[in-house]
């Protein structure tokens, strides 16, 4: 074999080398991005059904709430109206000396029919729905001053526009369990919270002057509901940041698009 032979030689393995390196580097980068395609397709498949299950489970406790809210209305409403009325009869029935000792219960009477009937309603999508987020949440605030819980506030900053029925029955629920939580277990003196209606985004902060929690720990009923207002605000791609520390008091501060 001459020299001319085994330079051709040389170029024909060399060629083919090639052509086999770039085959594999194809195939490799092909596999790759079939590999990635299919994390990706498993990723939001994954999302979407975790997506499914939250919003069961959140359509179930609204269901559960307005149920519990019929309830309320209903029956309880019904049975405090008609010990009221009993009351009222008693009262005009006895003599005019002893007609003030009735007065108290019945107006005790009275004022629980009241606030039932608000706590029914608050609990009431419908309500959430036919009202909307402002009239809704200010109301909530007003039965926390009423009660003498403590001294609540809400604010409202900028120009106001309609959210999505959705929308504004998630933030609420999120708030209310906010304030739930702060009259709960933060033994806290005042409450505030404050609607910002930016051009882009209403930007909410909720915040109290309590004792505070670790946000970091899900075993207590505060990072419970902390899992849910998370799983809440994925489902209207809001974003959602709470901090809290010791003494300091915990601050929630919520961002959702229009």
């Amino acid at each position: 074999m001459d020299q001319t032979e085994i330079q051709l030689l040389v170029f024909v393995i060399t060629i083919i080398v090639l052509i086999l390196a770039i085959t594999l580097i194809v195939f490799f980068f092909y596999f790759q991005q079939k590999k990635t395609a299919y994390l990706i397709k498993q990723r939001e498949t994954q999302k979407r059904f975790q997506e499914e299950i939250n919003k069961s489970r959140l359509e179930i406790q609204e269901q559960a709430l307005q149920n519990i809210s019929w309830e309320i209305h209903d029956n309880v409403g019904q049975l405090l109206s008609t010990a009221k009325m009993q009351l009222n009869m008693v009262q005009f029935g006895l003599p005019e000396e002893h007609q003030a000792s009735i007065q108290e219960p019945s107006d005790i009477v009275g004022k629980s029919l009241q606030e039932l009937r608000g706590l029914a309603k608050s609990l009431n999508p419908e309500t959430i729905k036919n009202k909307g987020l402002i009239t809704s949440i200010t109301q909530e605030i007003e039965r926390f001053n009423r009660l003498n819980f403590i001294n609540a506030s809400v604010e409202v900053v900028g120009e106001y526009y309609d959210l999505s029925n959705e929308k504004e029955i998630i933030l609420f629920r999120i708030l209310q369990e906010f304030c739930n939580n702060t009259l709960k277990y933060a033994k806290a003196k005042d409450l505030s919270i404050s609607l910002n209606f930016n051009e882009d985004a209403l930007l909410i902060t909720a915040k109290d002057n309590g004792i505070g929690f670790d946000v970091t720990d899900t075993s207590k009923n505060t990072g419970i509901g902390l899992v849910n207002m998370r799983s809440r605000c994925e489902l209207i791609n809001a974003k959602i940041e709470l901090e809290s520390s010791k003494n300091n008091g915990t601050k929630l501060y919520i961002s959702c698009p229009k």
